[in-house]
Order: C-alpha cells, then sequence, then structure tokens
C-alpha cells in the first residue's frame, strides 16, 4: 500500500509553479480503511494535473456520505462512530477521489437516504468482456467499491489482474456491478475493461474504476525495476514421477509471486525434466536438467537432479521385533533408499514420524530415536514413491537403574546421598534416574529417604533397593563402621602379640567394638579403608604367615589376596578402589613394593632395588610416597602409580622419617625420629609435595612407634609406648589428640590389653 509519506514526498518535489494548473485527478489514499467504534485514522488527498504531476497547492474539501458512521475533519483525519460503511470524499473544484471507511465494534448506525432509484438486480451483461468478471456473488446494492489489491507493484512489461468489489453499507459483498476502468497514467500502466493492468513504463500510476451513479474506486499502480528470484533456490531434487512447482517472485516487493504465465519455461533435457507454462517440473527421469525461466528483461536457471528409481528399503534394526528403548535414552536407526539392483540411492529423500512425540523423537540428522516417557509408539521411514514404508514398533522402557557407587561404608549418625544413571543393556550410562523408589532391608543399620540419601544408625551392613517404573531395580550395600579401627589384643590377654580388629567413634572412645569375626581367632592388624569405606584391607596370620586380606566394612567375606612364605604388610587401598599396595620381601629377601588387584589378580613390583616399604598413594591416585633406604638411610620417597619416576623427598641424615599418609587435600604427613639432646623423640610433620614446606601436627613429649591422621587432617591417632625404657616388654596404647588443641586422649584399655595399628575411615 503506498502511503502518506510516499504521497507527501511527491508533493514537496513538486515545483510550486504547478499549483495553477487544473486539476485532472484527485487520489486517496488509502483507498479502503477499517476502524473501531471511536478510532482515529488518516487520510491522504494528492491532486494530479493530466499529465501525472503532482499539484502540493491546492485546497482538500473533505466530506463523508454518511456521518452516522463515520466523520471526517479539515485535515483527513477519520474517525469512527458506529458499525457501518461510509464513503469518503476529497474534492478539489469538481475533480473528487474517494476512500470506503469500514467501522466495527459498535452498534449499527441508521442506514443513510436510499438512493433514488438503486436498481433492485444487477443489469444484464452488455456485450463484450463479462464486467462482472472476478466480483463475488451477492446482493442488494452496492455503498462502496473496492479494488483488490488496492495497490499494485509491477515489473516493466508485467501484467496483472486486479479485481472490483461491490460492498454494502455492512461491508458483505452487494449485487455485482457494471465497472467502467481508467488508467489515469496511461504511460505509466494501462488497463483493459476486464481490469486487466500492463506495466508500460516505471513510474507512479493509478486506475480507477467507476459505475454508473457515481461509485468510484481507485488504486496506485507502482512500476518499479527489481529483481525477481525463485523461492525455491537454485536447485531441485526430484523423485522419479514426482511434480512440484517452481515459483517466481520479487523479494523487495514483500515477496509477492510474479504470474508465470508472463514468463517463459523450458527445459534442457525433456528425458530428465519437463516444466509447464505455469512453472510446474515433472521428473520423467534419473540425471540432471537445466531449467530456465525468462522473461521481463531477466533470466534465471534451476538444476534439477531426478535420482534413480527406488525400489526398496534396506533399515536397521530389524522390523520383525519390537524395539524397546530405554527412558531418556537412544537407539540408532537407519534407512537406505535401493533400486532393484541394490544400488544405494544416498540423494532420494526419506521422511521420518514418530506416532506420537510425547513417547520419543527422532533426529533424522544422527538417527537417534530418544525415549522420552514410558509407553508405546511408532517410527515410520518413507521412501519417494507409493507404498515405500517402514514402520517400527517402539517401546519406551525404564532404563535399568545402575548406582554410580554400589558400594559405600558411613559413620553412625552419617549422612549420605546414593546416586543411580538409567543405563542400557551394555551398562552404558544414559542419564541420571529419576522417579525411583527406595528401600533398605536394614533400615536400623541404614535408613534411606525418597531422595536415596542413606543414614547410619547402627554397625552393620544394609542393603538399598532403588526400584525405576517398570520395576528394574539395583541394589547397593551400605556399611556402617566406627570412624577408627584399631588392631588390639583384647580377648587374648595372655598372647600379648594376638590381635583382632575393632572398631570406636571419637565421641565414644570407650565403645570398642569387635570387627574381625568371632570365629577369627588368628592374628589380624594394620587395617587400612577402601576410598568408599565399604572394604577393608589388613594383614592376618591366618594361614600362618603375615598375608594380605580384604574384607567388607562389617567384618564379612574375608577374602585372600597375597600368598608367600615371605611376610607381607602394611596394605593401603589406590585411589579407585581396584587395587592394593603393600610391601614385601619376597624378592630375594629385599623388602620392595608390591600392587595387586582386589581380586587377587596383577600382582606386580612396583620397585626392586634397596629396602622399600610403607607405601601410601595420594587422593588423585597419582603420586605414591613410600619408606626408602636408599641412601643409607631412612627417608620418604616419591614415585608414579606405575612405579616410575622414583625421587627422593626428604633428605635428612640425621633424622629418620616413615610411616607416610596423605591427607585428603593432598599433603602428606610422615613421622619424624631424632635425637634431641640426650633423648630420642618422635614427632609428626605434614608437609607440602610442592614446595616441602613442613609444619609440625604433634608435639615431642610421646614415644610414638607410629600414627594414623583423619583425611580432613583434624585428628590424630598416635601408637605410644608406654614403657619406651622397657625394651623386652613394651606397652602399645593408642592415643587420640585433636590436631588444634594438641591434647592427646586415650584409648580405654583393660588390664595388659595393648593397641597399635589404627586407621581412620574415609
Amino acid at each position: 500500500m503506498i502511503g502518506r509519506t510516499f504521497f507527501a514526498t511527491l508533493a514537496l518535489a513538486v515545483p510550486s509553479a504547478l499549483a495553477a494548473q487544473n486539476v485532472a485527478e484527485v487520489q486517496v489514499a488509502p483507498p479502503a480503511v477499517t476502524i473501531r467504534v471511536g478510532e482515529r485514522s488518516g487520510l491522504l488527498a494528492t491532486a494530479f494535473d493530466r499529465i501525472g504531476n503532482v499539484i502540493p497547492t491546492v485546497r482538500i474539501i473533505w466530506s463523508s456520505n454518511n456521518l452516522n458512521v463515520a466523520k471526517i475533519d479539515n485535515n483527513g483525519t477519520v474517525t469512527g462512530v458506529a458499525n457501518g460503511v461510509a464513503i469518503i470524499e476529497a474534492r478539489v473544484g469538481a475533480r473528487r477521489g474517494q476512500a470506503a471507511i469500514q467501522v466495527t465494534g459498535g452498534a449499527s448506525a441508521a442506514p443513510p437516504p436510499a438512493p433514488p432509484a438503486a436498481p433492485p438486480a444487477a443489469p444484464p451483461p452488455p456485450p463484450g468482456p463479462d464486467p462482472y468478471l472476478g466480483q463475488p456473488a451477492g446482493t442488494g446494492p452496492a455503498a462502496a467499491l473496492r479494488l483488490d489489491p488496492g495497490v499494485v507493484y509491477l515489473l516493466p512489461s508485467e501484467n496483472t489482474r486486479v479485481s472490483p468489489r461491490a460492498i454494502k453499507e455492512d461491508g458483505s459483498p452487494a449485487a455485482p456491478v457494471v465497472v467502467t476502468w481508467t488508467s489515469l497514467r496511461p504511460d505509466v500502466a494501462s488497463v483493459d475493461q476486464s481490469g486487466n493492468v500492463v506495466a508500460l513504463a516505471p513510474g507512479q500510476g493509478t486506475i480507477q474504476v467507476t459505475v454508473a451513479g457515481g461509485l468510484t474506486a481507485t488504486a496506485p499502480v507502482v512500476v518499479q525495476q527489481a529483481e525477481f528470484s525463485v523461492r525455491e533456490g537454485a536447485q531441485l531434487l526430484l523423485s522419479p514421477g514426482e511434480v512440484d512447482t517452481v515459483h517466481v517472485v520479487v523479494t523487495t516487493q514483500s515477496g509477492r509471486t510474479v504470474n508465470p504465465l508472463v514468463l517463459q519455461w523450458s527445459s534442457t533435457d525433456q528425458s530428465v525434466a519437463r516444466v509447464s507454462l505455469g512453472g510446474v517440473v515433472t521428473a520423467a527421469g534419473p540425471g540432471k536438467a537445466l531449467l530456465n525461466v525468462s522473461g521481463l528483461l531477466q533470466n534465471k536457471t534451476i538444476e534439477v537432479s531426478v535420482h534413480q528409481v527406488v525400489d526398496k528399503l534396506s533399515v536397521r534394526p530389524r522390523v520383525a521385533t519390537e524395539v524397546q528403548v530405554p527412558l531418556t535414552g537412544s537407539a540408532k536407526f537407519e534407512a537406505q533408499a535401493l533400486t532393484a539392483e541394490n544400488v544405494g540411492v544416498p540423494e532420494a529423500p526419506l521422511r521420518w514420524v514418530v506416532t506420537d512425540p510425547q513417547i520419543a523423537t527422532f533426529d533424522a540428522q544422527t538417527g537417534m530415536l530418544t525415549g522420552r516417557a514410558v509407553g508405546k509408539t511408532q517410527l515410520t521411514v518413507r521412501g519417494p514413491g507409493s507404498g515405500l514404508a517402514v514402520t517400527w514398533n517402539v517401546s519406551v522402557i525404564a532404563g535399568s537403574p545402575k548406582f554410580t557407587q554400589s558400594r559405600v561404608g558411613i559413620g553412625l549418625n552419617q549422612r549420605h546421598t546414593l546416586r543411580a544413571n538409567y543405563a542400557d543393556s551394555l551398562g552404558n550410562a544414559l542419564g541420571p534416574a529419576t522417579n525411583l523408589t527406595w528401600a533398605s532391608d536394614n533400615p536400623q543399620v541404614a535408613a534411606v529417604g525418597e531422595d536415596g540419601t542413606v543414614s547410619g544408625a547402627g554397625y552393620g551392613r544394609a542393603k538399598v533397593t532403588a526400584t525405576a517404573p517398570g520395576g528394574k531395580t539395583a541394589v547397593a550395600d551400605v556399611y556402617v563402621v566406627g570412624e577408627i579401627v584399631v588392631a588390639s589384643n583384647r580377648g587374648f590377654p595372655n598372647t600379648p602379640g594376638k590381635f583382632q580388629l575393632f572398631s570406636v567413634e571419637r565421641a565414644n572412645l570407650a565403645g570398642l567394638t569387635k570387627l574381625t569375626p568371632a570365629t577369627d581367632t588368628v592374628s589380624a592388624s594394620d587395617p587400612t579403608f577402601s576410598p568408599d569405606g565399604s572394604r577393608v584391607a589388613y594383614v592376618s596370620l591366618k594361614d600362618g604367615n603375615p598375608e594380605i586380606y580384604v574384607m567388607n566394612a562389617d567384618g564379612t567375606g574375608p577374602t585372600r589376596l597375597t600368598t608367600d612364605p615371605q611376610a607381607d604388610g602394611h596394605p593401603a587401598f589406590s585411589a579407585d578402589g581396584q587395587t592394593v599396595l603393600f610391601h614385601s620381601a619376597r624378592t630375594a629377601g629385599k623388602q620392595q613394593i608390591w600392587s595387586v588387584n582386589v581380586d587377587g589378580s596383577g600382582l606386580q613390583p612396583l620397585t626392586r632395588d634397596s629396602v622399600n616399604s610403607a607405601p601410601t598413594i595420594s587422593p588423585d591416585g597419582q603420586t605414591i610416597a613410600y619408606v626408602s633406604s636408599r641412601n643409607k638411610d631412612i627417608d620418604i620417597w616419591l614415585m608414579n602409580r606405575d612405579g616410575t619416576n622414583q625421587r627422593q623427598f626428604t633428605r635428612s641424615p640425621q633424622q629418620r622419617e616413615s610411616e607416610p599418609h596423605f591427607l585428603r587435600d593432598g599433603t602428606l604427613t610422615y613421622l619424624v625420629e631424632r635425637r634431641d639432646a640426650n633423648r630420642t623423640v618422635q614427632q609428626v610433620m605434614k608437609a607440602d609435595l610442592a614446595t616441602g614446606a613442613t609444619t609440625a601436627i604433634t608435639g615431642t613429649d610421646l614415644a610414638i612407634a607410629s600414627f594414623a591422621v583423619s583425611p580432613s587432617g583434624d585428628l590424630v591417632a598416635l601408637v605410644v609406648n608406654t614403657k619406651p625404657q622397657d625394651h623386652s616388654h613394651p606397652a602399645y596404647r593408642v592415643y587420640v589428640q585433636p590436631v588444634s588443641s594438641g591434647t592427646p586422649v586415650p584409648l580405654p584399655t583393660t588390664g595388659t590389653e595393648q593397641m597399635i595399628t589404627p586407621a581412620f575411615r574415609p
């Protein structure tokens, strides 16, 4: 539509000398307006001389034929009064222009006086072109005329058809009327008596339609050169026998479509593609052809590719069985178009459809179907041609839940949240599991909440089950054990060297609880927890000599890992809990560092020279610290997880370093023994591996034989010889000392009870 700004610009560009010329035409823009009751809209009237020049200095007189419907002021502002149609007229002398105003949103207005001699029906058409062509059927006298379209855009030499619309006061179609067509700028555009408009030259023109009795309507005609393009692009891919239509559009003119009949169409290869006068393309056979569309002083080329005839589809998976897809998981689907000779046709288009996208969605780019909700649906792939379709029955099931941590050890009143993923049939994680139902078979030991959080209630083991929608389950073992485990000879007062494992809480040091089975009467010592707290590795004399064993944290399921006549000792778990480090003199009688899997397989040495012992591994699993006497001194050494890059960490000939233990933050603690004046003192130190800076975490007033530190570094358990002067009969007890206060508290003992080798739960 040509708006107020366009006409105003034209008016300003015309010399004032034209004002004296006679007015040949008055145009009102826009020619048709729909407004609501009480709403206002601006109209613009422009006067033209007989050769189409704008006359800017004229006085416009405005009027409405029905003030009960719409009124207008001297500035061309129309106001809606009541429902109905009013004709607004702009007059300059004897010349008039009109606009039809339809008002909605209120009560109907009283109709204006009826025309004095309105015909009851349309007169019979005169000879020649049908004057009613394109007019909708209607009844009753017309109150206004409109043109469709209201504004005509054309390229030079292009033509189009404009249709008149006779309307009644309420806006509904009136009876068809006989109209007369006129072009007010015949040098720009012509119009015949059927409403066919032909663009003759660039410029601004106007076509006018009139009816006997005075009704008039106009439409601006804008003729301007512009580039046209093909809406479908420069390439078409078709299947044999497929029909498609090519559309030529003018993007700069609101993307309007050019009448294909004013263009010339041709194909370079009729055996591949044929094209009609209306731009309809028919794929005749496999191959490539060029379509040429020309006219209006322009030319465009479209490449048409017609693929081979597709006879069948090859698909995966097989269609015969239902395809099960885990909830939130995905399954791969493939389809290939083939000729009758089983030749692939990769360019053949395939269409994929999921019957119920609420159940599953499909990505045609990746071929992945993803389960969204539990239920059944179908996936269909369609090839080119009739009958080429394959349909799979798909069932979205709740995937099997799989715990990220299927074993865990916790303490009394400690909480831990179990996490689970949905997994496919191969155990691959598909994503976080939701809508699980939780249960514990022993809530007196470990209770579980609705979110999978378990709480330690009593010592022992509980099995926590997570059940997914559909009934599939996963089970996690939860072990509740004391924070500190020590070896004590309690129960064997007459056998000082016979120890069993007990656990205790820092809040109740007197509450020692037996950990090793009651039936186990042989000596057990050197306990160490797995990183998840669910296992304990220890040294046992069950088979006559010290061997490495692993048991559940509640004392059940002891399993021997090593078998050798030489003594094995000081076990330590790897960071992933899958291997155990220990020292053994099984090779040439010299103690070395060894590694073995938790199932007893994969035994291998990590050191091979000097004498090495007491391994421990960093929380990130990358560094092993151990004790070595390589330089004829007892120092702490470091090496990589696989035994490479062995390097000395402490260098102190005047003192001995032993018992290394990593803390959770990666710092290293160890025991230092040195001479101080006339006595030997022991002290626990903490060192930063990166800088070597050390800090003392105990004093020097206790005869410390070994120690353990809580993972957070806030509590230290010290093995103290309470009779350091009696070398024949040492008396070992365990003291617990908060690092911050430095006040050691002994674990209560009975009689001659001795305690050694403490360890902290992770």
